[in-house]
């Protein structure tokens, strides 16, 4: 059993859909399971269409339909799949009625909350799921879409939905195994789920991986192939680092780090199930499919060099609550971090000084500020009365993560990166280990972000 997964650029048209059709066709013998993304840029367009509406700007989200209409309306042609191409359509436009009638309800409203973006986001793998399976059945496969709001079963966390284990398991396999028994090929849009009670929820941007994985683990997987449009886990991202190269063999590990810190080839949390249920993932590129890409499995391959790869991200914030100082003060840290969890952010770094005094945050700059204002009403008291004396936002910086499972093994590090980054002139605003000791993450100003992670490249990978 094999669960096959293939990203928005991997199904970016009519010439990609076919090569993927030939992908899935290869593997009919082991059993897949697909998972698809939307077309690249349709859920752009679909989260446009809905900020459109939220200012009730009919206009654009006209626009936003007619280029969702003609993108997939041309697919279509382009496939010329026959007898198929008028039940496409008309699938393709009665799911895109439901979407008019959603936009035209967020316009009157002039509303746009993360339940409403969830349930216009998943229309995109609706819409790709729908031109695949017309493909393959245009070609003697016998395949069939499932709804992904009646598998994959999830809390009410909208826009970054947590699976509900238990739930989606049991829906899983009552769907999909007939299927499978029945020598019809499942096909499950990614990236979307739903509530108990109903309501469509996503899994976060990139969740197409975790909906892979999920599958997987509810149906006892042999593997994961997860598609994307290049060669596997790189060394670094080639359009800041042109040399960089595939890193063969990752651990979990190493993976969930990279991926953290801004590597986008798999979602952050796409290793969860496979750690739990110990199925490798192989990331692969639908481009060229007889390249092995990178396998990830429990245990990574230890190459002799303690960084196998470089992270980063570009846009991020330094949010700062600082402490009076006296004795006996408020406790901020446990008051703050509980702030983040509440608001579902993952701090990229956290950094101390004076215990319980003056904590520092490293955040996505898109979530920065309603930490803030979150951060601000929860310590208000507090800086009424001076026990704390400032929450402050710093914008323009960029992080990045040397990872390696050999680094906590390795001396010397910190110099060699400290050393290489002197030597161009940055300064480290910033830094972290991870508890495992499979990275090192390092904060510097945005603008000379690049410039650290080519040095760092050459000092670590490409020497």
């Amino acid at each position: 059993m094999l669960i096959l997964k293939f990203g928005g650029t991997s199904v970016g048209d009519a010439g990609c859909i076919r090569r993927v059709a030939g992908i899935i066709r290869c593997h009919l013998p082991r059993r897949p399971v697909v998972v698809l993304s939307a077309m690249s840029g349709v859920t752009d367009a679909l989260l446009l269409g809905c900020q459109a509406a939220e200012r009730g700007d009919r206009t654009t989200v006209y626009s936003v339909m007619r280029y969702l209409r003609q993108r997939h309306r041309s697919t279509v042609e382009q496939l010329g799949l026959g007898d198929h191409d008028a039940r496409l359509l008309k699938e393709i436009e009665h799911h895109l009625d439901e979407l008019e009638q959603v936009y035209s309800a967020l316009c009157l409203l002039e509303e746009a909350s993360a339940r409403s973006l969830d349930r216009v986001a998943a229309y995109g793998e609706r819409l790709s799921c729908a031109v695949m399976v017309a493909l393959l059945c245009s070609q003697g496969i016998e395949a069939r879409v499932l709804d992904a709001e009646s598998i994959v079963k999830t809390d009410d966390n909208f826009q970054e939905a947590m699976p509900l284990t238990d739930l989606t398991r049991e829906a899983t396999r009552e769907q999909i195994c007939p299927l499978l028994s029945a020598g019809i090929l499942p096909i499950v849009p990614g990236f979307a789920g739903s509530t108990t009670s109903g309501l469509t929820t996503t899994l976060g941007r990139g969740g197409s991986d975790y909906t892979a994985t999920i599958l997987g683990a509810a149906l006892d997987a042999d593997e994961v192939r997860i598609y994307s449009d290049t060669n596997g886990v790189l060394t670094a991202d080639p359009k800041v680092v042109p040399e960089a190269r595939p890193v063969p063999h990752l651990s979990y590990a190493e993976a969930r780090e990279l991926s953290f810190f801004g590597a986008k080839v798999i979602h952050p949390r796409t290793v969860l199930p496979a750690v739990d249920h110990g199925f490798p993932i192989r990331v692969l590129n639908s481009f060229e499919p007889s390249f092995e890409g990178t396998l990830i499995t429990t245990d990574g391959e230890r190459n002799g060099e303690p960084v196998k790869s470089i992270a980063y991200s570009r846009t991020v914030s330094v949010v700062t609550v600082e402490g009076s100082g006296r004795p006996g003060g408020p406790r901020v840290a446990a008051r703050a971090l509980g702030t983040l969890e509440r608001l579902s952010v993952d701090a990229l770094l956290t950094n101390a000084s004076s215990p319980e005094q003056n904590l520092s945050f490293i955040l996505p700059a898109d979530r920065a500020l309603v930490v803030h204002r979150e951060l601000a009403a929860e310590f208000a008291e507090e800086m009424r009365r001076g026990e704390v004396r400032r929450i402050d936002v710093h914008n323009g910086y960029g992080v990045f993560a040397c990872v390696g499972e050999g680094l906590g093994d390795t001396s010397g590090i910190g110099a060699r990166v400290f050393g290489a980054l002197g030597g161009i002139g940055v300064s480290v605003h910033g830094f972290a280990q991870a508890p495992s000791g499979t990275s090192f993450a390092f904060v510097v100003e945005g603008d000379r972000l690049d410039d650290s992670v080519r040095v760092l490249h050459r000092e670590f990978v490409h020497r």
